[in-house]
């Protein structure tokens, strides 16, 4: 009995001892903050860059979130996570980080709630109209800003910047996926926000025009996108030697005109001067509306822009042939007969419209989904000047082939399924990064034209040590445009409207053009978004009925084997 009521106090008291323990780590809790994050691209983990950017705040940064009162589930998530977030900006930062909630919708008068959504959407939050339940299972909408404003004090200067968490949404639609992206990019779209309003000096990005560059308009979203880092200005060298000296980077997008060859002498120097440079060129040009209307284009070796032979001299060749890629995107094709007046649009994959991924697991193309180009080139990479290194970005996949000149493109493509064997290359390089001390493309080579003048006879041979990046595909950075009623509407950088699909095409640019400038550490976190993991789909097709077999016997063999396994143990025990 004494040995009974031992072992019972001996239970109560291990039972007590377990119950203070979880009180204590539940205490302890309370006041620490940690995170186990356990995702593959850890992008619930902040970033060393993020780190390095609170700890140098000089002042405060005060956070205002117009996202409080009655909300639907995902919003109060939403509203948790950031929470969550800026307490660890505010641990990383000697508390130079502020917060408060705050509810647009508190005012129980609807006019000064209309007047108080109406200049929150002056200052350029973004709001939305939510339908959810209330206690009484009653529908009503309700007015969110799922949005917030940092303000920040330096030299005497007040600086804001409006942060909106679905900047990237294109929709209205709300579900688990939508708040999850969204959560997910907390710690990019704040720092990205705190970047910008405590930054000194903010770099200069050229968006270089006067030879057939993309237009304002179907380069749109990009400018947009780099607008929140940098200064960026359309500019047109004209052949004014000074015409990019303030600028520390340069774009060009689907040049189609020449390149005189004093604008290409100053793009030199700006090079051999430590400029940086983001080529996108084409060289081969398809004109996608003529297949539409005609059924059938030739590719033109898009040779009039004359700056081959300056790529060639900095380490790479556009080869004037095209990839073909059975990883690809979905287009719709008009496959109504010729005679036909009406239309008739089915999807299908188009070879020439490779899905590419990055190698190498470099910064710049890890962890973003597949890059959706049109009509991209292979390139090589020439020459063997030890000071310049040559890595390549992007690839076309394991399933790859090169269609040479001459390149004719027309709707029987379509009529065709794509066969892996006969895409028999593999990881064509399409995008390759340059860092080094470039030789100047004119050493030993100036035109006479250029010669005679004075202003253009002193120049750089060689250069102090850049960077610069060279896609073999213009359409890379073009975002689609829809004109209504004389009024242009742009869609996101890499939306496709007809799959609704989203490729790596902005973040991809992003990513090159931080890179250049050294801003290293928007990649880091920008790069740990989820990424679209594609399936291989020759694979699929190989191996499909080995699966089917698999999965359809697999249980029951399992379950044979656990009956002849207890039939064999229960034999044993009892004829013992």
């Amino acid at each position: 009995m004494d040995k009974k009521k031992k072992v019972k106090r001996q239970n109560i008291t291990e039972l007590i001892l377990l119950l203070v323990l979880v009180a204590l780590v539940n205490l302890v809790g309370s006041f620490l903050f940690h995170r186990f994050d356990l995702t593959r691209e850890k992008r619930y983990t902040i970033s060393d860059g993020t780190k390095s950017t609170l700890r140098e705040l000089n002042d405060v940064v005060y956070i205002k979130v117009y996202l409080d009162g009655p909300m639907p589930a995902g919003f109060r998530r939403l509203k948790k996570a950031v929470k969550e977030t800026l307490d660890e900006f505010r641990a990383y930062s000697k508390s130079n980080i502020e917060y408060v909630f705050i509810n647009p919708s508190e005012s129980p008068d609807p006019k000064t709630r209309r007047e108080i959504y109406d200049q929150l959407a002056q200052d350029g939050l973004k709001f939305f109209n939510v339908q959810s339940a209330d206690r009484t299972g009653a529908t009503i909408t309700q007015v969110v800003f799922p949005a917030a404003i940092l303000s920040y004090r330096q030299h005497g200067q007040d600086y804001e910047r409006v942060v909106n968490f679905f900047s990237g949404s294109i929709s209205n639609v709300f579900n688990d996926a939508s708040i999850n992206k969204a959560i997910e990019m907390l710690e990019y779209e704040f720092i990205t926000g705190i970047r910008t309003v405590s930054r000194e000096n903010t770099p200069k990005v050229a968006i270089i025009e006067g030879h057939g560059e993309l237009d304002q308009y179907r380069i749109n979203s990009l400018a947009l996108a780099l607008g929140s880092f940098y200064t960026v200005e359309r500019v047109a060298i004209d052949e004014k030697l000074a015409a990019l000296d303030s600028y520390q980077a340069i774009i060009i997008a689907d040049p189609t005109e020449k390149f005189s060859e004093k604008d290409k002498f100053i793009i030199d120097q700006y090079v051999m001067r430590g400029g940086k440079v983001l080529w996108m060129v084409d060289a081969v040009k398809v004109d996608m509306n003529q297949i539409a209307y005609e059924k059938e284009t030739m590719g033109e070796i898009n040779s009039i822009i004359n700056i081959g032979d300056m790529l060639y001299s900095y380490g790479v060749r556009i080869n004037s042939s095209l990839v073909q890629d059975y990883q690809c995107a979905i287009i719709p094709v008009n496959v109504a007969p010729i005679e036909s007046e009406k239309p008739d649009f089915q999807p299908a994959p188009f070879v020439f419209f490779p899905l590419v991924n990055g190698v190498n697991n470099h910064p710049i193309s890890r962890n973003i989904n597949p890059v959706k180009l049109e009509f991209a080139s292979p390139i090589d990479t020439v020459g063997e000047d030890s000071r310049v290194q040559k890595t390549i970005l992007l690839a076309t996949s394991d399933h790859s082939r090169v269609v040479r000149p001459p390149i004719i493109v027309n709707t029987s493509i379509f009529a065709e399924k794509p066969d892996p064997a006969r895409f028999p290359l593999r990881g064509m390089p399409v995008a390759v990064l340059l860092e080094g001390e470039f030789t100047s493309h004119y050493r030993n080579r100036l035109p006479p034209t250029m010669m005679n003048n004075e202003a253009f006879r002193v120049y750089e041979e060689s250069g102090t040590p850049t960077r610069m990046i060279v896609i073999s595909d213009g359409d890379v950075a073009r975002n689609f445009v829809q004109v209504r009623d004389e009024q242009y509407f742009v869609s996101p950088l890499g939306y496709d409207n007809y799959t609704r699909t989203t490729f790596g095409n902005k973040d991809f640019l992003l990513n090159c053009v931080n890179y250049l400038l050294d801003d290293e550490g928007y990649m880091d976190v920008r790069s740990r978004e989820v990424k679209v993991r594609l399936l291989d789909e020759a694979r699929i097709l190989s191996q499909r009925s080995f699966w089917k077999m698999f999965n359809l016997l697999l249980p029951v063999v399992l379950v044979l084997l656990f009956g002849i396994a207890y039939i064999v143990i229960r034999k044993r025990k009892y004829t013992r």
